[in-house]
């Protein structure tokens, strides 16, 4: 007996769940500390010598968060490629859950960055429009790649390809009116 393939819809349920779990993460990660360390090292130079400014802070961007933000994200490479292998088989349920989990804190952040007003206090600035334009849209996706995973994943095909073989078909049975009409 073959080993049922990894359809269409399983690669699209672990690629785009590691996209958003993974992938964008760490990209922000990147883009956090590239920037942070461009801000170190700009300065400002006067006409008359001196420097106008010099430095910078990224905003909720602290060295513990993004730490814990890359090693879920890493985290969850991995399960991403274990479940892309297909064994063992109990990574189609840990797949799901860690994208339930994932899903859930992320939607708590995005939606207390979306519920966040703008004050003098946290700064005000022309780049709020985007972020919270790309913070919806994000929302967006972290609500429908979960149900996308969670649908598919519990499937007959992604049950298959996870257990690694197929279920054998019940016997058919013979319907008894269809003989008993026959011989009367």
């Amino acid at each position: 007996m073959n080993k049922p393939p990894r359809t269409l819809g399983i690669a699209v349920a672990i690629l785009a769940s590691a996209c958003l779990f993974s992938c964008l993460p760490l990209l922000e990660v990147t883009m956090v500390l590239a920037l942070r360390g461009h801000l170190e090292t700009e300065l400002v130079p006067l006409d008359s010598g001196g420097t106008a400014a010099f430095g910078g802070t990224v905003l909720n961007a602290d060295t513990p968060r993004l730490i814990v933000q890359t090693v879920l994200a890493l985290l969850f490479l991995v399960i991403a490629v274990l479940a892309w292998r297909g064994k063992p088989s109990v990574m189609r349920f840990i797949l799901v859950g860690a994208v339930i989990l994932l899903s859930a804190g992320n939607i708590v952040l995005l939606i207390n960055t979306l519920a966040t007003p703008q004050t003098l206090q946290t700064g005000i600035d022309s780049g709020e429009a985007i972020t919270t334009s790309l913070a919806t849209i994000q929302l967006c996706f972290t609500v429908m790649i979960p149900l996308y995973v969670a649908w598919y994943m519990n499937r007959g095909p992604a049950r298959a390809f996870f257990r690694g073989y197929y279920l054998k078909e019940p016997a058919r049975t013979t319907s008894t009116t269809a003989t008993d009409e026959g011989t009367g």
